[in-house]
This record gives structure tokens, sequence and C-alpha cells, in this order.
């Protein structure tokens, strides 16, 4: 059964990572690659964005989490999820715009679901994709009515390979900017990497909102020290490898000895008054 069509308004297209639909006490982060594509036919280069989860706050009597862009630390909107819908308002600079139906995971093939530019998209067919812990989600392929070439896809609990707000924005090949999510965090644990990858790439790690907390050396090669500006005692230490698995810990100490651990980039996550990640990068001398 065809489902009725959505009608949004029309947003602006935003840089941002994709969008996780599970609620609970860890953060999630999404880190995106862009490329530029003003001047066809080849990309004329590339950036990197990190987007994270962040505080909840209360719109309209209803518990949302917001989502910030990292590298200005600017708040994007924010998010909440209602059975297999995810809902979405947008910051406007001064308040929540009106909320939006962003994702529909109950749809089937044939289905149509309208785009943020009201173009319909057609769900072209419903796959089973196997995720980085083996749980097995929901892919959706999408066709935009009307509009040559253009398609999409999303992943279920994840979002758009758009982007989680860009979701249904038309992204002409010609020009704009076109976005390929790496990989997606809840918490520290690797959720998603894009298959076109070998790894995911963190190097915005440190604009993470909360900068209570420093690490030295980095780059290192034997002993970090992490030092809390708030005098927090340092509960846990773990460092992280870009495949998710815990490579190092140390309890009650704000001391980690990684002189075992290869060369490369990697997460430190610190659990102290709260819980912060932070980039670390160990290069042997």
């Amino acid at each position: 059964m065809v489902k009725k069509l959505l009608n949004f308004k029309k947003v602006t297209i935003l840089a941002v990572a994709l969008l996780a639909v599970s609620f609970g006490a860890k953060a999630q982060s999404w880190y995106i690659m862009g490329e530029y594509i003003w001047s066809p036919p080849n990309p004329q280069g590339t950036f990197n964005e990190l987007h994270y989860q962040a505080e909840d706050v209360e719109i309209n009597g209803m518990d949302y989490h917001t989502i910030y862009a990292a590298g200005e630390r600017s708040l994007l909107g924010a998010y909440r999820k209602e059975d297999n819908q995810v809902y979405y308002c947008k910051w406007n600079g001064s308040d929540y715009d009106e909320e939006v139906l962003l994702y529909d995971y109950d749809l089937e093939e044939g289905d149509f679901f309208n785009d943020m530019d009201d173009h319909p998209m057609l769900v072209t067919s419903v796959t089973t994709i196997t995720d980085f812990n083996g749980i097995e989600r929901k892919k959706y392929d999408f066709m935009f009515i009307g509009l040559e070439d253009e398609t999409e896809y999303w992943i279920e609990g994840v979002g758009s390979n758009k982007g989680f707000v860009n979701r249904g924005v038309y992204t002409p090949t010609n020009q704009g900017a076109i976005f390929h999510l790496l990989c997606y965090h809840v918490g520290n644990e690797l959720i998603y990497v894009n298959p076109e990858y070998n790894a995911c790439d963190i190097d915005d790690i440190n604009e993470t909102p909360d900068n209570v907390v420093s690490i030295y050396p980095n780059p290192a090669n034997n002993v970090v020290r992490v030092l809390s500006e708030s005098n927090t005692p340092i509960r846990k230490i773990e460092v992280i490898d870009l495949l998710g698995r815990i490579v190092a810990t140390a309890n009650n100490s704000e001391f980690i000895d990684v002189s075992s651990l290869p060369e490369g980039q990697y997460l430190m996550k610190v659990y102290g008054e709260t819980t912060i990640m932070r980039k670390l990068t160990i290069a042997k001398q």
C-alpha cells in the first residue's frame, strides 16, 4: 500500500552527520567526509565533520536529544524517537522550528515518502545489512520522482547516507557538495562503518563540547597523563582503536601506559564526573 505523501517545510542544506535513533545514556556521534563539487566533473576538495548528541531538552512537553556540529560547536536541532519513527526540530538561531517527521522505518518497497524539498521519494528496495557488531538492520533504497539520477539510502537506526538533517535534500552531482558517512558511534562503541572506507577517521574528535580534561604528551609513545581542569578524580581511562576495540585500560589513575600500542590514531575515553572522548596519536620515535 502506498502511504500518503508527507509535507515538510523546505530547509537549508546542512553539512551534518547521520543520526541514530536509539535513546539511552550513551552519547552518539557521527563522522562524515564531504566533497566540494563546485567545478564539475571532479571534486575540488574535501572536508571532515564531527557531530554529536549533547544535553536533553524539553520542547512542547516532550523530551528530545540535542545535536551539535563539533567544528563550530553550534546547535543544529533536536530529535526524538517514537516507535519506528524519528522526529526532528531544527534550531533557527533563537528557537526550535515546528517538529517534522524525518524517518519512518516502517516503510516498505513501493511506499512513497516526501523529501525536504518536496520531491517524492520512492522506496525501490528494502534489504538487510549487518552492522559492525553483527546486528541486522534494514537498508532502504530510494529514487526521487522527477529528479534524474538522484538516489539515497537509509540504514535503520542510523539514518540517511546524506546526513541526518539532509535526509531527502537534493544534491545534484554537478554542483554543491556530496556527503559520505564514515562511521557512527554510540558512546565509544563503533556501530557502522562505511564499507567503501577502511577505517573511521577521527581527526576532529577533539572538538567535543566539554573541555574539562587535557592529555599529554600527544602524540605519545610511552605513558600518557590525563589532567582534569576541575580536579575531578579520574575513575578510568580507556584507549580505543579505530575498530572500536579497547586496547589499553587504567583504573583510578591519571596515567596510562601506551608503549605497547602501534603507531596510529586512537580514541581516549576518560571517566570522571562526566565521560569525555579525546583523540590520541601514537607516534614511535
